[in-house]
């Protein structure tokens, strides 16, 4: 019987998408040397909004989904094996067929065709093989627009008489995510009948990404072109205007703890009772708000509401807050410098510029138990290692920040005149004396080995040139009120931000700037490719230019 690995539901879905195209009359405003010239502009504007998103995933939950990924691609890659299968019989049989009616010249020639297939075929392997090879490698270095910038390059359009430029134009776009509420609720375990599970909570959240991306002449060979992107990302919790000022002291954001009461797992058979059990203790997600189609027809069975639209908290959970965030704004701005050609690994990584800034309307409430934190900890461990042992990476060959090589190195470097005892406990913890490290320690450093995403390279450098993260942090004693204020930078060291000026900007330039600029990236190739050069058009101008040189 087949369990249930993911679980999502949306309401009041609303997409957009939009293209704008911009030019200048290159004849007065052309200048090779001018760094800001902007002959061309192309970008696409998407709008993506929401009521409530509601997400319910497992530890497991990645898992399946590759596993049902690769299931169908290896499902659909041997039915299309046994089609050229099947056709490539036909046509032997009917070759035979003409063979033998159409006399030895017609067989000669056949044979030969036949001798002369198998060469063809290796080639367009091999350049499709060549092909897929530099997809990939582009990928991994996140080279998303140097395809895109080939195809506008000296592009004829319909609508315009003369073409765009060969460089220099400016390509990209923005992205607007916004709605109501998100909710994510992971399960500390490998499905939805687990004990206990972390909620994650955001209410009025808006993600606002613009990239742009231009050709430049390189700096080391004056006939390449390199290309320059500039990517900002702004995130904001209560700032949207849609509602009124909130009261203050108001949670925008809260991270949960949630356990069952109860010995046994439930047995629900809607997805209405899935989400009321995973959500109903948190007053942010107003679960019950959520259109759903099995309450609307009790209700009109019974000719009335059969019950409150907010129903109480489930007194089977216990619901303990983690964190509880503020109305907040968070800006990020990177800069990248891509080189005309790809780098390999034995050339210089490029550094990628980031600007990091943050405004805060309110206090940020910790929890003070331990229990809590280390829990959190786990799971975001456990969904990691899941997915490595899934996919191949052993522990050692994840990518680590490089704050954390030097500093390791700096530790052996320091206490390689000192006792070997004290170097097994400051190393790695494989030592035989690593079993006296404290609790603490290990799972610090099981976070340290374990910090990154499931990039196993990442081909670029960060210099955080601004940063701005000053929150004021209080922590929330057993009876609920606040106590003392507490450092920022303590809490992030608790949690393994050890190098937070590094780790934040990098992870959320892998999480969200790098999927949403590829995004982008692919929406206006899309688009070119759909306006393609007018044959008709081209052949006019080339006439015309023809004629004025003659």
């Amino acid at each position: 019987m087949g369990t249930g690995v993911l679980m999502c539901r949306v309401s009041s879905l609303n997409v957009s998408l939009r293209d704008e195209w911009k030019m200048t009359n290159r004849k007065s405003s052309i200048d090779v040397f001018n760094p800001t010239r902007r002959p061309a502009m192309i970008f696409m504007h998407g709008d993506l909004g929401w009521d409530q998103l509601q997400l319910m995933i497992s530890k497991s939950t990645t898992v399946d989904l590759l596993k049902m990924y690769y299931k169908l691609d290896e499902f659909f890659s041997q039915q299309f094996k046994s089609s050229k299968r099947v056709f490539s019989a036909l046509g032997n049989s009917r070759n035979k067929t003409n063979s033998n009616s159409g006399g030895s010249s017609s067989s000669f020639r056949k044979r030969s065709h036949a001798r002369k297939k198998p060469s063809v075929g290796l080639g367009d392997r091999s350049t499709d093989g060549i092909g897929n090879a530099w997809v990939a490698q582009d990928a991994k270095h996140h080279r998303h627009w140097q395809r895109v910038l080939a195809q506008v390059a000296g592009l004829h359009l319909s609508t315009v008489r003369q073409p765009l430029p060969a460089s220099g134009t400016v390509l990209g776009g923005t992205m607007e995510l916004h709605g109501q509420n998100i909710s994510l609720a992971c399960f500390h375990g490998i499905n939805f009948k687990s004990k206990s599970w972390a909620l994650f909570s955001l209410k009025e959240p808006c993600i606002s990404f613009a990239t742009e991306a231009q050709e430049v002449h390189s700096n080391e060979n004056a006939e390449a072109l390199d290309v320059h992107i500039v990517q900002t990302l702004t995130f904001s919790l209560g700032l949207t205007g849609e509602q009124p000022h909130a009261p203050e002291h108001q949670s925008m954001a809260t991270v949960c703890k949630v356990s069952r009461n109860v010995l046994f797992p439930p047995q629900f058979r809607t997805l209405q009772e899935w989400f009321h059990y995973a959500f109903s203790c948190s007053d942010i997600d107003e679960v019950d708000r959520f259109p759903s189609v099995e309450r609307e027809r009790a209700e009109s069975n019974e000719g009335g509401p059969v019950r409150s639209r907010t129903p109480k908290q489930d007194p089977n959970h216990t619901r303990e807050v983690i964190f509880a965030l503020p109305s907040l704004q968070l800006h990020l701005k990177t800069e990248h410098w891509q080189a005309a050609s790809t780098p390999d690994a034995s050339d210089e990584k490029p550094m990628v510029e980031c600007s990091f800034v943050t405004e805060f309307e309110d206090h940020i409430f910790v929890t003070v138990d331990a229990e809590a934190f280390f829990f959190l900890h786990d799971l975001i461990i456990s969904y990691i290692r899941e997915k490595d042992r899934v996919m191949g990476y052993p522990p050692s060959a994840r990518a680590q920040s490089p704050e954390l090589a030097e500093r390791r190195q700096a530790r052996t470097d320091s206490g390689s005149g000192g006792e070997g005892t004290s170097r097994s406990v400051e190393g790695d913890g494989t030592g035989d004396n690593a079993a006296n490290l404290s609790e603490e320690e290990k799972k610090r450093k099981s976070f340290e080995h374990g910090e990154v995403t499931g990039h196993t390279k990442d081909w670029r450098n960060y210099h955080c040139k601004t940063w701005h993260l000053e929150p004021t942090v209080r922590l929330l004693s057993w009876g609920g009120k606040s106590i003392e204020p507490y450092g920022v930078d303590y809490i992030l060291q608790k949690l393994g931000f050890s190098h937070a000026r590094t780790t934040i900007p990098k992870w959320m330039q892998r999480g969200f700037m790098d999927p949403l600029d590829k995004v982008l990236a692919v929406l206006v190739l899309r688009m070119v490719q759909i306006i393609r050069e007018d044959p008709k058009i081209a052949e006019h101008m080339r006439q015309r230019r023809y004629n004025g040189s003659s």
